[in-house]
C-alpha cells in the first residue's frame, strides 16, 4: 500500500490546499465518491468512508459485504438474489440506507455496522443481542 499512500500524497500537493476543502462542502455524493476515486488505490468504499468521516458527507455509505448482509435482511431481502457486490448493488445498498435514515444515513449505517461486532453487541439490550444471534445463525444457514 505504500506506492498508494505515496502517489496519493503527491496528488494531494499538485491539487492544492482548496481541494479536499472543496469537497468537503460539495453537496453531490456521486462527485466527492468520484473525485475521491481518482486517487491511486481508491475505491468506491475507501471513498465513501473518507467522505463520511473526514469530509462531512453524513449520507456516504460504504458499503461491503457487511453492509450489504444488512441491507438484505432489514431493508430489502431482494438483493440476496445479486451473485455479488457489482457497482449496481453498492449503489443500491446506499439507496437503501439514504431512503430510510435521510441526510444521515452514513452514520445510521456506521450505527448497524458497529452493533453487530462482537465488542460493542453485549452493549445492546438482550433482546435485540438474541435477534442478532438468531439473524446471524440464519445467515450461515443460507450460505450452506
Amino acid at each position: 500500500r505504500a506506492p498508494y499512500v505515496l502517489k496519493t500524497a503527491e496528488t494531494l500537493v499538485q491539487r492544492g490546499d482548496g481541494w479536499l476543502g472543496a469537497l468537503r462542502t460539495a453537496r453531490d455524493p456521486a462527485y466527492v465518491r468520484s473525485e475521491l476515486c481518482g486517487l491511486m488505490g481508491v475505491g468506491p468504499k475507501v471513498a465513501d468512508c473518507v467522505a463520511l468521516f473526514s469530509l462531512d458527507q453524513a449520507d456516504a455509505i460504504p458499503v461491503d459485504t457487511h453492509v450489504w448482509t444488512i441491507a438484505c435482511r432489514e431493508y430489502d431481502s431482494s438483493l440476496r438474489s445479486c451473485a455479488s457486490l457489482t457497482p449496481e448493488v453498492y449503489g443500491r445498498v446506499g439507496a437503501l440506507f439514504r431512503s430510510r435514515y435521510g441526510s444521515h444515513a452514513g452514520w445510521a449505517h456506521s450505527v448497524l455496522f458497529a452493533a453487530e461486532l462482537p465488542q460493542f453487541s453485549r452493549f445492546l439490550p438482550v433482546e435485540l443481542q438474541d435477534e442478532l444471534k438468531r439473524n446471524a445463525a440464519a445467515e450461515r444457514e443460507q450460505k450452506k
